[in-house]
């Protein structure tokens, strides 16, 4: 399999390895097959939660290819999953600043999405529920939210115990997700069931999850607290 397949099926690893070889054998110098392995490269290593090392490709990226907004957008968003809140912000304000000075708008540029999604989850984590809103919302007036930002928006107004509104947004998180996606916003849903008190329609949500392949140990373990109630 080449690298390209190996990252379609998944495989993000072997596509790393595979990449990393394609650029060992090239000639030393970077021109646009070398520049789709860096993108290529940096991708798998996102989706293999090596958010460090992602961060470091996407910063070779926009070295060598004029610093586009895209590659500050990825490069922030891997330094936010990675923990590395100060430079995500400081990455993603550059990223703003390319992105206006360029023809195209900010809210074409690959990778503006991703970063907002995951400096809000950085927020969050961070207990900042406030502004892990105030990303998602930017990214909603930007017309660049996907599932993911209703998800993540959702869930910073379920700590802030606003459940109508969490409600809402998570509702509408899965009309735009995958099938994927939306067994982990189902998840999340069956918690704010939880947090309101309704225990039968949380168990509901946990069921429906373990029964379409989400059957994880916290998943069983909140359906036999749920059965016990």
């Amino acid at each position: 399999m080449t690298g390209i397949e190996q990252l379609n099926a998944g495989n993000y690893q072997d596509a790393i390895d595979s990449f990393g070889k394609a650029l060992d054998e090239s000639d030393g110098i970077v021109n646009s097959f070398e520049l789709d392995v860096l993108k290529y490269r940096g991708e798998a290593e996102y989706k293999l939660a090596d958010y460090k090392a992602a961060a470091q490709t996407y910063g070779i990226l926009a070295e060598v290819d004029g610093g586009k907004a895209e590659y500050l957008y990825y490069k922030a968003a891997s330094e936010a999953a990675d923990g590395q809140a100060e430079d995500a912000e400081k990455d993603f304000a550059a990223a703003e600043e390319k992105a206006k000075n360029s023809k195209k708008s900010s809210a074409a540029a690959p990778g503006v999405s991703l970063a907002f999604t995951a400096l809000a989850s950085a927020a969050r984590d961070a207990g900042d529920s406030e502004l892990a809103a105030q990303y998602c919302n930017q990214a909603i007036e930007r017309g660049v939210s996907g599932p993911e930002i209703y998800n993540q928006l959702a869930i910073s107004e379920m700590e802030a115990g606003d459940y109508e509104s969490a409600m809402s947004h998570y509702e509408e998180a899965l009309s735009l997700a995958d099938s994927e996606t939306a067994l982990v916003i189902r998840q999340n849903i069956a918690v704010l069931y939880e947090k309101e008190g309704d225990f039968a329609k949380a168990l509901e949500q946990f069921k429906e999850c373990q029964a379409a392949g989400v059957d994880t140990p916290e998943v069983q373990k909140e359906i036999r607290f749920l059965e016990s109630r």
